[in-house]
């Protein structure tokens, strides 16, 4: 059989073949691994996104730092005026507009970075419409770590104070002078909805309708089912080529 695959022209086309072979079904494979580790950290994720809210104190105190995100978490404390940071959050049924980061300090000397939600554009320059009450209020969300920039984010402009990507060291620094004895908690809350709130002191953040919190969806993608059906189809169509090319070559 290999002589006759020899004489046939397809020694090298069949060793290729199967080198490709193995490395595309290889791929396959290895993307439903993929697959089910993304829905194991899925499930973990969703179980911290709607259980009941933990102290955010204790969180970051007894958790390492993967261990928080995504965390549901509540917070009482003061937000800290003319602070406010604008992430640039575009929506495609609000239009261009910001999510609203504010400091909220609940402890001396301590702060946490709160997405209140977003606002439009057209009203970032009128701070009486999203501006948050005074006093205490307890804050109930989803804690988030900061993230990294990807390859085509912008850079972030703290002198026009619009924000790309969530720069907690960045928002922190702009906000508070070093050394003013303010230290930041290691994640960002995402408030929710004033809906899944147990707390009428969410009703702080509503304003005149502005900003609107959970807008920004939380989510995380799982498109590995899609990946390995594209290696696996590779594959096949590599089979289906060589098997049509080898018939040429070994039909009487």
């Amino acid at each position: 059989m290999i002589a006759r695959i020899a004489r046939a022209g397809l020694l090298w086309p069949t060793i290729l073949s199967l080198v490709g072979l193995v490395i595309l079904f290889g791929l396959g494979t290895w993307q439903l691994y993929r697959k089910a580790e993304k829905e194991a950290l899925i499930a973990v994720v969703e179980a911290r996104l709607h259980g009941e809210p933990l102290e955010l104190a204790e969180v970051i105190s007894t958790r390492k730092a993967a261990e928080t995100d995504y965390q549901r978490v509540k917070v009482r404390g003061e937000f800290v005026p003319g602070k406010e940071r604008f992430y640039y959050a575009p929506q495609p049924k609000l239009g261009p507009g910001y999510d609203v980061y504010q400091p909220l300090q609940y402890a001396p000397g301590k702060v946490v970075w709160v997405n209140r939600g977003y606002i439009a554009r057209r009203v970032k320059d009128e701070p009486e419409v999203w501006q948050a009450g005074r006093g205490e209020i307890e804050v109930t969300g989803n804690a988030r770590l900061p993230a990294k920039p990807g390859f085509f984010t912008p850079d972030n402009d703290a002198k026009s104070n619009t924000w790309y990507w969530r720069d907690l060291a960045g928002m922190q620094g702009s906000a508070f002078e070093a050394g003013a004895g303010v230290d930041a908690a290691p994640v960002f809350i995402v408030a929710e909805p004033l809906h899944r709130s147990s707390s009428k002191d969410n009703a702080a953040f509503d304003g005149a309708s502005w900003p609107r919190p959970g807008v920004s969806d939380i989510a995380i993608l799982n498109r590995h089912l899609e990946y390995a059906l594209t290696w696996f189809g590779l594959a096949l169509t590599l089979l289906g080529v060589y098997v049509a090319y080898a018939w040429s070559r070994l039909r009487p």
